[in-house]
């Protein structure tokens, strides 16, 4: 299933462009701020829980309320106290935690954002905001991109800013084209690692994360993603001869690369800085734009790096090993 993996990563501006459409026609006619006033709690889990953190760093930017917490923590009685409003995400749309998260926030309004209008989390929901109408591989490639894009466009909705996503597919295009034959080379180096650190700040923690979350579930490498000022306070201690390291960026990152390739490490920078070459580092160039923006281009080449490493290291990227039988309801 490794080609249905890489065909869905390419597949991906075609998904995005679609979404962007199903979630201007659903937000359309909604009174999404008053819906979303005071403190805005936004959640889910896996692959949902890395991608809330770029909408939570625009709105607190902007001077609102808000925070990232996983399903799980929801759990709580008096859960609802915690947030005005709640944004739950789920790609399937029937992740138990999140699912059963709404039985401990009953009271306060729920938005839901998830590829299916009939899912138990859109049914329960207040009001439900799709995602892209591509179905994703185990492994999450489409629902990713598209869930940053969503809750980029329901932040700007709440924000009344503009992040461009009328171009990000095009862009997207762009980077895949253009990357893929990058990262195929470093794929080589990569091959050879034990383990993985990802690191990154402000919206790129979320790419990190991610990072991290498809090395674990594509190539079976243990991986940590961090974001940059936790990482520099002890955890890059361990790296050494036989690590691989993905930085997202820019200066203190570019400074950061440099040192962990001094430690041994095989090093790529995803930066949209322009730094030229770095010592020991294999550079990648992205587009310049806007914070929301950023990661849903970010994770392109490394879902690419991690389909050639897969290859290089004799692995088919399919299903889970996991039976899903206790983490998805019916």
């Amino acid at each position: 299933m490794s080609s249905e993996f890489r065909e869905a990563i390419h597949r991906q501006p075609e998904n995005l462009r679609a979404a962007s459409a199903a979630f201007r026609e659903a937000i359309d006619g909604v009174d999404i701020g008053s819906l979303c006033g005071g403190t805005i709690v936004l959640s889910g889990i896996g692959a949902s829980a890395s991608a809330l953190t770029p909408a939570m760093v625009a709105l607190r930017a902007a001077g609102r309320r808000a925070f990232a917490v996983s399903a799980p923590e929801l759990r709580v009685d008096g859960a609802a106290r915690l947030g005005d409003a709640f944004v739950l995400v789920s790609q399937s749309g029937a992740s138990a935690e999140t699912v059963d998260a709404l039985r401990y926030i009953e009271g306060a309004p729920v938005v839901a954002i998830s590829a299916k209008g009939d899912s138990p989390l859109a049914q329960a929901a207040d009001v439900w905001l799709p995602l892209g109408p591509l179905p994703d591989t185990p492994v999450a490639t489409l629902s990713y991109t598209a869930t940053l894009q969503a809750l980029g466009m329901l932040c700007d909705a709440l924000l009344g800013t503009a992040s461009g996503w009328d171009r990000v597919p095009e862009l997207a295009t762009e980077v895949l084209e253009r990357t893929d034959p990058i990262v195929e080379r470093i794929a080589e180096q990569f091959a050879q690692v034990r383990a993985l650190d990802a690191v990154g700040g402000g919206p790129a923690h979320a790419s990190a994360a991610e990072t991290a979350l498809l090395a674990r579930e594509g190539l079976r490498l243990a991986a940590t993603g961090m974001e940059t000022r936790e990482y520099l306070h002890g955890p890059l201690e361990a790296v050494a001869p036989g690590f691989g390291a993905i930085v997202f960026g820019r200066e203190r990152e570019r400074a950061l690369a440099v040192e962990l390739a001094l430690f041994g490490a095989a090093v790529a920078l995803l930066t949209d800085a322009r730094p030229g070459d770095v010592d020991g580092v294999d550079v990648i160039d992205l587009p310049k734009v806007p914070w929301l923006a950023a990661p849903v281009l970010q994770i392109l080449p490394v879902q690419l790096l991690v389909e050639h490493t897969a290859r290089l290291r004799g692995l088919t990227i399919g299903e889970l090993r996991r039976q899903q039988h206790d983490t998805k309801v019916a």
